[in-house]
């Protein structure tokens, strides 16, 4: 119930909610000192609930929220030969576990001050040594909010990560050309919201999804009534499915920028 750095197989990263009491992994201090560090691997219970990797209140990258697979921004982290992968979310408690498939494989994942880095590694029997088998962040892309609202980041088109979303342009093109990102983008056009005929959203594919800070969530409609409820509301800038096995079900909403 009080993990330190170290997140092992069967263990809950998460809440119980019937107690209030949090599950959460806090780096050391540093590497000969145990004591707590102000690294965090965390769940936030927002409406639509994130992983997040924190220095004290600083949000410093984001898995993204459980999709029913995975997390999605990390489509790679699906059930494989090694690991089982799985969300728990009732009235009593919401967390995130992982098992191994194959009772020969010792895996652990560390949660590190220095580089506030998460790394997974593998115990290797042949040469008596802990291996790395991934770590995250993973790439440029992975850094909380890089391009600001309504930017996209795609590590492959770097130096020139950041790409505004259709329909926005950046906020200062100056700062932007200099490839500084944070100040993000702003619409070309303002949202009048009255055209309720001539309004209308843009999709996007293979994108993380944004950040869930300001989320609303119904699992009991489906995608065409979620469209309908967020184009109702003029502060909604975007839905999904918030469960996308199979067909998909669910809704999520986002609001602000």
């Amino acid at each position: 119930d009080y993990p330190s750095d170290t997140f092992l197989p069967g263990m809950k990263l998460g809440w119980n909610l019937r107690t209030g009491h949090e599950w959460k992994l806090t780096a050391w201090k540093s590497p000969d000192d145990p004591s707590p560090g102000d690294v965090y691997r965390v769940f936030k219970l927002y409406n639509y609930p994130e992983l997040y990797v924190m220095k004290k209140t600083k949000k410093l990258y984001r898995f993204g929220p459980w999709n029913g697979l995975y997390f999605s921004g990390m489509s790679d982290l699906q059930n494989n030969t090694v690991h089982s992968f799985y969300y728990v979310s009732n009235k009593d408690e919401i967390y995130y576990a992982y098992s191994l498939a194959n009772d020969s494989v010792i895996v652990r994942s560390v949660t590190d001050q220095t580089t506030s880095t998460v790394y997974r590694y593998k115990w290797v029997v042949g040469e008596q040594n802990w291996r790395l088998s991934r770590s995250f962040p993973t790439e440029f892309c992975d850094t909380y909010s890089v391009c600001g609202a309504y930017g996209n980041c795609v590590s492959s088109t770097q130096p020139q990560a950041c790409n505004c979303l259709k329909g926005f342009s950046p906020n200062s093109p100056q700062a932007w050309k200099s490839s500084y990102w944070s100040g993000g983008c702003v619409r070309n056009k303002p949202l009048i919201c009255e055209e309720k005929l001539s309004d209308g959203f843009v999709k996007f594919k293979g994108l993380k999804v944004p950040d869930t800070t300001y989320t609303w969530v119904n699992e009991s409609i489906g995608l065409e009534e979620c469209r309908v409820k967020c184009l109702s509301n003029c502060s909604c800038m975007a839905f999904t499915n918030s469960d996308i096995r199979g067909e998909g079900s669910g809704c999520v909403m986002w609001f602000g920028d």
